[in-house]
């Protein structure tokens, strides 16, 4: 009689060259600052804070999406002007880096992993790997100020297997949003889904300490 019990399925970790990261809610949580930057135009503006849909959606798109959807057409210039007087240094100490951050990245560099970021996020990228000492751990960091199309567009992540130089089967996406999911479908990457198992993913991480476990082991059993 044939068993119900699914037969298990290793995904060898040893055979990853590179892991490409999204930003926000997988390297920083900075749900906190996010909200803070739009609230702050929304009410030099004389507007009400962002709804839960808003910041859902500011969250996963860039910032020139966001803006769109939150201020009124008749406000956009002077919402323009609010954010010409304002710098991202007056927020990136709400960023939050992800518990085991600075332990995986020395890790996966440890190992000859190459790493590189691909994110929605317009000019601020660069300012906080520096702010928080992980610049030299990223290339290509690939962000919506540098491609003609942002997020889902896979341009960003094929600009990455470019730059690399090796088969996408070598390689990981770790995001945690649908946006992040479709993006990866559409270049042809691996996507591991990051504390969201809502997503489908070839892999879904919890932590990155339990990631880095994984890489030291070698290997990955999944239950089909």
């Amino acid at each position: 009689m044939p068993s119900c019990a699914g037969r298990p399925r290793r995904i060898d970790l040893r055979l990853v060259r590179g892991v490409v990261f999204d930003c926000d809610g997988v390297l920083f949580d900075s749900r906190d600052v996010n909200r803070h930057y739009y609230n702050h135009i929304l009410l030099t503006l004389g507007l009400e804070p962002m709804s839960r849909e808003d910041e859902e959606y500011a969250f996963m798109h860039t910032v020139d999406a966001a803006m769109a959807r939150i201020i009124p057409p008749e406000l956009r210039a002077r919402a323009a002007e609010v954010q010409g007087h304002m710098t991202y240094n007056d927020f990136i100490d709400r960023m939050i880096p992800e518990p085991g951050l600075f332990e995986l990245v020395e890790d996966l560099a440890g190992r000859g992993v190459r790493m590189a970021v691909n994110t929605n996020r317009k000019n601020s990228m660069e300012l906080v790997l520096e702010r928080f000492g992980l610049t030299g751990y990223f290339n290509p960091v690939m962000t919506a100020a540098k491609v003609s199309r942002p997020k889902p567009d896979p341009e960003g992540l094929r600009c990455i297997v470019e730059a690399w130089g090796f088969g996408t089967g070598a390689m990981s996406y770790l995001g945690d949003s649908s946006v992040d999911q479709e993006t990866t479908v559409r270049a042809g990457v691996p996507f591991w889904a990051y504390r969201n198992r809502e997503l489908a993913a070839q892999l879904h991480v919890d932590s990155f300490h339990e990631l880095r476990q994984w890489f030291e082991r070698g290997f990955f059993e999944i239950i089909d």
